[in-house]
């Protein structure tokens, strides 16, 4: 329930151009999209369910409930709430939108398309239908495809943030990182308060930050988190929780056991399969909420918070005997308020298992990929500030990028305060 200004989440949601109707019905509706459109999805919720009860076959509620079910990430209720409410109205371009929202979600590309352009259709000027199939046809590869459906939406609305970003996300793939920074540029001016954009802008022109904002890292992986282990695993070759857990085994030995087990931005769970069977007790945090339904579904984890990793871990009253990052230190540049915290809740002797990707130069960057690599001399300094001993620094390939490896380091450290 977005305006064509600024949305959470990409793809933006659309609504229907609601009949409310008369009376009790009609006021409870009223009142369940005020709340809605506010961000107050229990109440908006609850106005929506008071609606059906009083009309069962209320289709803009239905629609609604299918809403409130895509952004919580019930892809399977929001697909049965969508198509019914499509099958008591008349053909509308909000539930087109809105059933290509979930088809994308649960990875029918094909379906998405065929969804917005069935919008696009009813509604030739739905400058969020343009801007979703845009979002769908880059995620196909079509990214011709996909500009071109982004500067339609820009045809229609030059200042609709989103389709810059996402034409600015598409250039990237493309290769054209001028093009992308100008795309870029022009949403910060758009809205200088969208820090994934000023992020991605400072990448592109060089500039190093001290660490993403949680706003591009929440937003980067909700949107990614269907799909995320097919695509890392399968497509990029990550396969760093099992390194990890190999390189844990050397220095510890094949019967190391651990009691209290942190996996500091876990993911979709990768970690806790490759860790589980060595540890008593594993909690996982993640600042991305899709991202810890996924690996709630693995039942490896005894605990799960979303969270920044920083934040998340200052808050913990735990310690710990091995505490996990795993793909993190991309997404933070200066790492030393993540040590400050892991050293508070290290126990004497725990191991702290990380990986980078590697900077040759000194300190850290942020790469025109948004992520940043930090220097083996920069980690040693700072785990020698935090009374950390270097176990093991190991350089190898992590994963790919455009078809080429990226190299990083494998780190195990061991605490000694």
């Amino acid at each position: 329930m977005n305006s064509n200004n600024k949305s959470d989440k990409y793809p933006s949601v659309s609504s229907t151009g609601h009949h409310s109707g008369a009376g009790e019905a009609g006021e409870c509706y009223d009142r369940g999209l005020l709340h809605h459109r506010a961000g107050r999805l229990e109440e908006a919720q609850a106005g929506y369910r008071k609606v059906l009860q009083l009309q069962p076959e209320h289709a803009d509620s239905l629609h609604m409930l299918g809403v409130i079910a895509y952004q919580a990430g019930q892809y399977d209720e929001a697909l049965s709430l969508i198509l019914r409410a499509g099958e008591l109205m008349p053909p509308n371009a909000g539930v087109y939108t809105n059933l290509g929202n979930v088809l994308q979600a649960r990875g029918q590309l094909e379906e998405a398309v065929a969804a917005f352009r069935a919008a696009i259709k009813l509604a030739p000027e739905d400058v969020i239908a343009h801007n979703n199939l845009g979002n769908a046809l880059r995620l196909q590869g079509k990214t011709e495809a996909a500009i071109d459906s982004f500067n339609r939406a820009l045809a229609i609305d030059s200042g609709y943030t989103d389709a810059h970003v996402n034409l600015a996300m598409t250039w990237q793939v493309m290769g054209h990182d001028d093009h992308a920074a100008s795309s870029y540029e022009q949403a910060v001016k758009l809205d200088p308060g969208n820090k994934p954009a000023a992020h991605m802008l400072a990448s592109l022109r060089g500039e190093t930050t001290d660490s993403a904002p949680s706003e591009h890292v929440e937003r980067l992986f909700d949107g990614y988190a269907e799909r995320f282990d097919k695509h890392l695993v399968a497509t990029l070759g990550y396969s760093m929780p099992g390194l990890l857990r190999r390189e844990v085994d050397r220095l510890q030995g094949m019967d190391a056991h651990f009691h209290d087990v942190i996996d500091l931005g876990c993911g979709t769970g990768l970690v806790g399969v490759a860790f589980h069977s060595i540890c008593d007790n594993l909690t996982g945090i993640d600042l991305s909420a899709r991202m810890i339904d996924r690996a709630r579904e693995r039942d490896v984890y005894g605990s799960l918070r979303v969270g920044d990793v920083v934040t998340s871990l200052e808050e913990d009253q735990g310690r710990y005997d091995l505490l996990i990052c795993a793909d993190v230190f991309p997404y933070i540049g200066n790492v030393q308020p993540l040590f400050s915290a892991v050293s508070r809740h290290a126990r004497n002797g725990a191991l702290f298992a990380f990986s980078t990707e590697l900077h040759p130069g000194e300190g850290f960057v942020l790469h025109p990929t948004g992520r940043y690599a930090h220097s083996q001399k920069y980690l040693r300094t700072v785990a020698a500030e935090y009374d950390f001993l270097v176990m093991t620094m190991r350089t190898g390939n992590l994963r790919k990028h455009k078809g080429q490896w990226i190299r990083g380091d494998l780190v195990v450290l061991r605490y000694l305060g």
